[in-house]
Order: C-alpha cells, then structure tokens, then sequence
C-alpha cells in the first residue's frame, strides 16, 4: 500500500473523523474507502462517456431496435 498526505482544513478533519467513528473505522480507512469508491465513479463515467460517443449519431438506429417486436 502507498501513503499519501492530504492536507484538510480543521473542520473538514474534524467531520472526517466524527464519520469514521460513527462507522467504526479509522479516519485513514474511511479515506481510503472514499478515494476507492470515487475512482470507481469516474471510471464509471469515463465509460459511459466513451459509450456515448461511440452511439452519437446513431439515435435513429438505436430507436428503430426498440420498436421491433
């Protein structure tokens, strides 16, 4: 595992660590945790962008799909 400092002001440190005790975890946890789950949406997102793009265009297709029986 890496580390990685993060500098946060006093009040945003403060509510970081009220969470992670309200969920039982260390405040580094509950970081880690949160930094995992937003790469996570924006790789999310990254694809359905590269989704829509490859779509662009071809709405009337996609459309036509939809109404076959």
């Amino acid at each position: 595992m890496n580390a990685l400092t993060v500098e946060l002001s006093s009040e945003i440190h403060e509510k970081v660590d009220l969470i992670a005790a309200e969920k039982g975890v260390s405040p580094e946890r509950l970081v880690s945790e949160m930094a995992a789950e937003m790469v996570k949406q924006h790789e999310a997102y990254r694809l359905f962008e590269e989704m829509a793009a490859r779509g662009k265009g071809r709405e009337a297709e996609a459309l036509e799909l939809l109404r076959r029986d």
